[in-house]
């Protein structure tokens, strides 16, 4: 759930975006396909999400120093102005447009698999059926994980916050970075740590990046994360271009830090844990680049559904404590797991939903590319006393995640029960993933957990649910999305996170 450096570029779930979807999957249609065998969908006036957009870049347009926090708002919080219930009406009809045309995609296309189409036409069970929005516990102040950006204010001083690109505006063509303490969805505790280091680039020599995104010459200070939890123990990360600075002048910069916010006027923050990390690329990893600790405890703790998480630097950390626990227990009740059951948890992150599925779940293979999440993962599921049933590995991009799923496949056989909760953010999946997904006739269930939806990873449900495209190439019997739950994780946001069920036909 992290917000794009470029907030006025960052993904949305339009009707122009589906629509583009749907018409490089539907240029396959066979003419001579009945419409009678087609069972309607429903249909109900939509909320015009391509509006939304619209105003978005015009909130770009025409910032000055009056109504740049207005106008940073418009843009990170575009729904805002709306009453909560209006808010969550407007959720509901832009996931609705998504599944109604994934499911128009999925049974207009000539490689329809005949088993899909009886599914539907018979109403063996549901198709592409969005449930209510389920509404955050929290709608304001949730936010306990910011990813904020140094560069130039508006008044052409240095400051931390989010970019804004202005559109129409000749006098500032380059980006220009807009503090978020003005934001209701901002924590208190993080407005304070925001001001320090403002505060901090301020009064320091060394240049700050104008654009994070694009590495320029003798400049220095990037990016600052922010991670805090329940407790508002927080931790600060910050990251820097090393350039071609020496050991000890990057020391240096290590000892200011430590004298602003340990000794100095930043004490008043109360950080808990301080990090450091050099990176002279776009971003680096803990293995590329490791994080050092300049003050304080290494980690972070934080309680998920009664049981207790540690939190690394590099750790995958939802946005909304209290929004993703009805996340992490939708996934579990719909997963049906019991003792015979084995589950895939493909993106695992910090074990969060392994270590709930231990005490019911014959066996768990825990799999996510990032080392340091799967070293959090077996020292959380030790710190929560688990069943030694947890499998952690470690799949570094999608051909390894392929050939594990392949073992695991082989090993079990085709008699058990497989259940796969999948997070696409954590791997790309394409086609290759989708296919041994299917080719798996253990699988009997796939759980979605999405926070966007893209292109990408809506064409991964058509893959899922498309007929064999030859005699050569057998992919298994399909999957259709059968419930949708979506769950409101950031208020005032266009952003909802869905767990997708999908199930075998």
């Amino acid at each position: 759930m992290l917000l794009a450096k470029f907030v006025t570029q960052r993904c949305l779930t339009s009707s122009k975006l589906i629509n583009n979807v749907c018409q490089s999957m539907q240029r396959q249609i066979s003419a001579k396909k009945s419409i009678e065998k087609i069972p309607p969908l429903r249909r109900k006036p939509k909320f015009d999400s391509l509006h939304v957009e619209t105003l978005l870049r015009s909130a770009a347009e025409d910032i000055t120093l009056e109504n740049q926090y207005e106008k940073l708002s418009n843009i990170i919080l575009p729904l805002a102005n709306y009453s909560y219930d209006e808010q969550l009406e407007i959720k509901q009809d832009i996931i609705e447009q998504s599944f109604d045309q994934i499911g128009n995609a999925i049974l207009w296309d000539k490689r329809i698999d005949s088993q899909v189409l009886k599914y539907v036409e018979f109403q063996e069970g549901q198709f592409c059926h969005v449930k209510p929005t389920i509404p955050s516990p929290i709608t304001e102040q949730y936010r306990c994980k910011d990813d904020l950006s140094c560069g130039y204010s508006i008044d052409g001083q240095k400051t931390i916050g989010f970019y804004i690109k202005p559109s129409n505006n000749k006098k500032f063509s380059n980006t220009l970075c807009v503090s978020p303490i003005h934001l209701k969805s901002m924590k208190s505790k993080h407005i304070s740590a925001i001001k320090h280091f403002d505060q901090f680039l301020k009064q320091h020599s060394l240049p700050i990046c104008t654009n994070t995104n694009i590495l320029k010459k003798d400049q220095y200070w990037r990016t600052i994360t922010l991670k805090s939890n329940e407790r508002d123990h927080l931790m600060m990360i910050v990251v820097v271009h090393p350039q071609s600075l020496s050991k000890n002048e990057i020391d240096q910069m290590k000892k200011d830090l430590f004298n602003y916010f340990i000794d100095g006027p930043g004490r008043e923050c109360e950080i808990n844990t301080l990090y450091f990390q050099t990176c002279p690329y776009a971003r680096c990893t803990s293995e590329e680049n490791p994080f050092e600790l300049i003050y304080g405890d290494a980690f972070l703790y934080e309680t998920y559904n009664g049981k207790k998480f540690r939190i690394s630097p590099d750790s995958f950390f939802q946005t909304n404590k209290q929004g993703s626990e009805i996340v992490y227990r939708k996934m579990i009740e719909h997963a049906q797991l019991d003792e015979n059951t084995v589950l895939l948890d493909i993106g695992a992150g910090i074990g969060v939903q392994s270590i709930m599925a231990s005490p019911i779940a014959k066996k768990i293979y825990a799999i996510d590319p990032l080392n340091l999440c799967i070293q959090d993962g077996k020292f959380n599921a030790e710190l929560n006393k688990c069943r030694d049933n947890i499998e952690w590995i470690c799949g570094f991009d999608e051909a390894n995640l392929h050939r594990i799923l392949k073992k695991i496949g082989d090993l079990h056989g085709d008699n058990s029960r497989i259940v796969a909760i999948v997070n696409p953010l954590r791997y790309n999946l394409t086609n290759k993933t989708t296919n041994i997904l299917r080719s798996l006739p253990s699988i009997q269930q796939l759980i979605y957990v999405l926070s966007k939806t893209d292109q990408q990873i809506m064409h991964s449900f058509y893959e899922l649910a498309a007929g064999t495209r030859s005699k050569l190439q057998e992919v298994g019997r399909p999957f259709v999305p059968s419930d949708i739950y979506p769950i409101d994780l950031l208020p005032h946001t266009m952003h909802t996170e869905v767990v997708v069920k999908c199930v075998r036909v």
